[in-house]
């Protein structure tokens, strides 16, 4: 899916007062770089779609690091960053790729020169957790465990025959899991009328927001202590998810869309099933932008959040879940391949889960350096989609939080006005929660 819609993560991470030289600092990186396990993938493909594409094992090559010297303000490093989701990765040759920014000043948080380190990453390969991780594992000073062995795909001739020879199992099994899956289906259904499990989140009208990102794409962070943004009873999604509900009604001030019933799409984590490198699912969360009362605001924020994480996690709904992705595994790939080219990216739907993305990540402790300066924060850019062009990550490190803005000037044309509605948003969920 990611040849039809760019999904490659970008994982920021600022470094204060790096002393060594850089060429040791790259050195150090390759060496870890080696070491890790997802780091050390790619895809496989097996010729005309006879078998699915497998993870086999390769080692990282010299291009996976590039170094950008050119002094930069911190908004230039942004820009830099923003022009690089037009290059993807290809998880064919590997699935990621290491900026470098030696020379950035003027970044949130530090008083003197930073090193800004960017860590793009397939989202085939990992999840927000996963990836999280991963650079942990590249920017720490642990000792980096040994990589284990990934699989080879088998080589191509071999793969057809046994493709072949095995697809009137897949086709019965298919049949199989589809029955189980349409069951358990029924089940949830059943469930959810009788009140048990609690109800899907409500598909919400498109707004201005909800438009292909055809223009330029800009990046704004808004770096601040944990303590600003967490509260006795308000999580800090919650004090993000109310903050974007006022920056969104201000934004669309006159509009026909000023009265919308918003909502946000927001990243869950999900269970681990065995061998997946994604484990969430996104929901729909109401922003209730029609309530006054910021606090009352926020509460009915954090509740929706709830009930959408309940109904993701009640077993009932897993059992389903689990039976749909039995049913898709037997799919032959031919078929699978097929209906991935079938999809349309410019096709505009009737209506959204969420008109605008959330994605909030915990990246742990604030222990890790790079070239001998220490971290103070990380950030994120959750990616446009063809029915989305305003999105928001909000991740954690140590006791700092960013709160990042990726749009397109085809819905936010002044981006510098959004950052600053959203600023003006948070100061006034501090002021009533606290």
């Amino acid at each position: 899916m990611a040849s039809k819609v760019p999904s490659d993560q970008f994982l920021l991470y600022c470094f204060e007062g790096a002393r060594e030289p850089l060429e040791s600092t790259v050195r150090r990186l390759r060496i870890r770089s080696a070491g890790i396990e997802v780091l050390g993938l790619r895809i496989a493909e097996v010729p005309f779609g006879l078998e699915r594409p497998h993870w086999t094992a390769m080692d990282p090559g010299t291009d996976t690091i590039s170094v950008h010297p050119e002094p930069r303000t911190w908004q230039e490093c942004l820009d830099a960053v923003a022009s690089s989701f037009e290059r993807q990765v290809d998880p064919r040759h590997t699935v990621w790729h290491l900026h470098l920014y030696p020379n950035v000043s003027g970044a949130p948080a530090c008083d003197g020169p930073s090193l800004v380190a960017v860590l793009q990453l397939s989202h085939a390969a990992a999840d927000g957790t996963l990836a999280a991780r991963t650079a942990r594992e590249l920017f720490g000073t642990q000792p980096v465990p040994s990589r284990p062995v990934t699989p080879t795909a088998p080589p191509a001739p071999l793969a057809a025959a046994v493709a072949a020879l095995t697809l009137p199992v897949r086709v019965v099994r298919m049949a199989r899991a589809g029955i189980r899956a349409r069951r358990d289906a029924l089940r949830l259904e059943e469930h959810t009328a009788s009140g048990s499990v609690p109800p899907p989140a409500r598909s919400r009208a498109l707004t201005t927001l909800d438009v292909a990102p055809t223009d330029r794409t800009d990046l704004r962070t808004i770096v601040l202590p944990k303590s600003a943004l967490q509260f006795a009873d308000t999580s800090i999604t919650v004090t993000a998810l109310t903050a974007i509900s006022v920056a969104l009604q201000r934004f669309l001030g006159d509009s026909d869309d000023a009265s919308a019933d918003l909502a946000a799409e927001v990243t869950v984590a999900r269970t681990a099933a065995v061998g997946a490198r994604n484990n969430f699912g996104n929901v729909g969360v109401g922003l209730f932008s029609a309530e006054p009362d910021l606090r009352t605001r926020s509460r009915l924020v954090a509740a929706d959040l709830a009930e959408r994480r309940a109904r993701a996690g009640h077993p009932v709904t897993l059992t389903a879940r689990a039976s749909q992705n039995e049913t898709e595994r037997h799919v032959p790939a031919f078929l699978a391949a097929w209906g991935v080219a079938q999809f349309d990216p410019t096709a505009v739907p009737p209506t959204v889960t969420g008109n605008t993305v959330v994605s909030s990540v915990s990246r742990g402790t604030a222990d890790l350096t790079l070239g001998g300066g220490p971290v103070r924060f990380t950030a994120g850019f959750p990616a446009l989609s063809p029915a989305m062009s305003l999105t928001h990550g909000v991740h954690g490190i140590g006791d700092t939080v960013a709160i990042s803005v990726t749009s397109n000037r085809a819905a936010v044309p002044d981006p510098d006005r959004y950052e600053t509605l959203l600023r003006d948003g948070l100061d006034d969920v501090r002021a009533a929660l606290s």
